[in-house]
């Protein structure tokens, strides 16, 4: 094995680190091992590289993008639930209002009637308040999933100036060697 320089201050280095002659089209292994490089690349070389492949590049978009759509579809779902459960209790106070409409009931009927339609009401209170809170537990975990993209992405670039000067270096396979 190779030991690889102490900081990759050229896109040469890195080609030569990975043993390719263009950063466009690479290999999942590639980028992987890139990835692994990236705390010990000078920060302008890191971006101007990851600028040249755009899988790489676009990734945190696209992750964004994905996890926008899966939270839309839950949303959505979300919203037809909510318009069904509050059509069933519509269709409970219609019914009840119909009966209340009679004017052979009693004041006692009428009193449970209005006591029934208050329960119904409430209970479309109470899954108001629930879906509120179940919006507002998906506004946190959509912020926090573009977080984690955002961090994922961003400490590969950001990370070399915690780490960067780390003696540990990895090291690739370097097939010229096994000769």
């Amino acid at each position: 094995m190779k030991n690889l320089p102490k900081r990759y201050v050229s896109e040469d280095a890195v080609k030569r680190a990975l043993k390719i002659d263009s950063f466009r089209n690479l290999s999942k292994d590639k980028v992987m091992q890139f990835a692994s490089m990236i705390p010990y690349m000078d920060k302008d070389v890191a971006i101007a590289i990851i600028n040249q492949f755009p899988v790489y590049a676009d990734f945190g978009k696209i992750a964004i993008e994905r996890y926008t759509e899966v939270c839309n579809s839950i949303l959505e779902n979300n919203k037809e639930s909510q318009a069904s459960v509050v059509k069933g209790y519509q269709t409970i106070l219609d019914a009840l209002a119909k009966r209340m409409e009679k004017e052979e009931i009693s004041d006692q009927e009428r009193q449970s009637i209005t006591v029934d339609m208050i329960a119904v009401a409430d209970k479309i209170a109470e899954a108001d308040l629930n879906n509120k809170k179940f919006l507002d537990r998906m506004g946190n975990k959509i912020l926090m999933g573009i977080g984690i993209v955002i961090a994922a992405v961003g400490a590969g670039i950001g990370i070399n100036s915690a780490f960067g000067n780390n003696s540990s270096l990895p090291e690739i396979q370097d097939d010229e060697d096994e000769e």
